[in-house]
């Protein structure tokens, strides 16, 4: 174990909080077995990816069905949109949670209780287990933050109108990345209600319940994992982009394939850096002291 790492739980070590050691755990854990939780989100982060893009192209193939300007004499059409829109979103939501789950089997040592058994119990075993409290929870949380998000768009549109910013070049815009984060780092309050969940014995109420109350006193650190992630996987993206139009030749840029390329590449970069973010909600979760033979840094 590193000398850095303690095996007590943030939230049973005394009474105050202590965010910075929370963030300190979850970066060791992140690095010493990074591979584990590649291996746990790259699949999910390529199949959420393949049901977004799935999506954007039949809401494209409806939309040009649509006279322009037409749009609201297409109540069906435009349910449909709708419901493809969200519904992308929401299975890629569901996905992050399933793979929250995973992470949190592995980081709590769910993923050991059955050492001696004639067979061994892969990651995603707790999360297929709980699959229905999974989906439920991610509902919720889903539902949250849509509703979060309407009320920042609000209040942005009432303060930029009334306090005139609505003409400044780019408001909108930066508006609406502050707002997603404050959002986002609201919501991350719920986070830990999956790492609960998997734990068994718990409702899914109970356990949204009780992780407000974990997050009590972390909120400044959920709120740097939630930008930490955010703004790495926007500058993952990027980077793979620009850096293989450096590696590729112009000619090969043009193809069918290249595009392909890059956006599975993209998709796999960003999942690299969306560990730590579930690596905090697992650690807030554990009610026990971490198994530190069971855990990378220790061996």
């Amino acid at each position: 174990m590193e000398s850095g790492y303690s095996t007590v739980p943030l939230a049973e070590r005394d009474s105050a909080a202590r965010p910075g050691l929370l963030l300190k755990n979850v970066h060791i854990l992140y690095r010493a077995k990074f591979r584990h939780w590649f291996g746990i989100t790259a699949p999910t982060s390529l199949l959420a990816a393949a049901v977004f893009y799935l999506a954007n192209q039949k809401i494209r193939s409806i939309v040009t069905t649509i006279p322009r300007g037409n749009f609201q004499f297409h109540f069906a059409e435009f349910a449909e949109l709708t419901i493809l829109r969200f519904g992308g979103f929401f299975v890629t939501w569901l996905l992050g949670c399933f793979a929250l789950a995973a992470i949190a089997t592995v980081v709590n040592g769910l993923d050991c209780e059955d050492a001696d058994a004639p067979w061994k119990h892969d990651s995603h075993q707790r999360a297929r287990e709980h699959f229905g409290a999974i989906a439920l929870a991610a509902l919720f949380t889903f539902c949250v933050f849509l509703a979060g998000i309407a009320v920042a768009e609000f209040v942005e549109i009432t303060v930029g109108r009334f306090l005139g910013w609505t003409r400044v070049p780019g408001f909108f815009y930066g508006a609406t990345v502050v707002g997603c984060l404050v959002v986002a780092s609201i919501v991350s309050w719920l986070g830990t209600a999956i790492p609960l969940i998997v734990r068994g014995n718990t409702t899914i109420w109970a356990a949204l319940k009780r992780s407000v109350e974990l997050s009590s006193g972390y909120e400044g650190a959920l709120l740097w994992l939630v930008v930490e992630t955010l703004l790495g996987s926007y500058l993952a993206w990027y980077a793979t982009y620009h850096v293989l139009r450096l590696l590729f030749p112009a000619q090969l840029r043009h193809t069918v394939w290249y595009g392909w390329v890059v956006y599975a590449l993209a998709v796999l970069a960003t999942a690299a850096v969306d560990p730590p973010l579930f690596i905090g909600f697992s650690l807030l979760a554990d009610p026990e002291p971490l198994n530190a033979s069971s855990l990378p840094a220790s061996q």
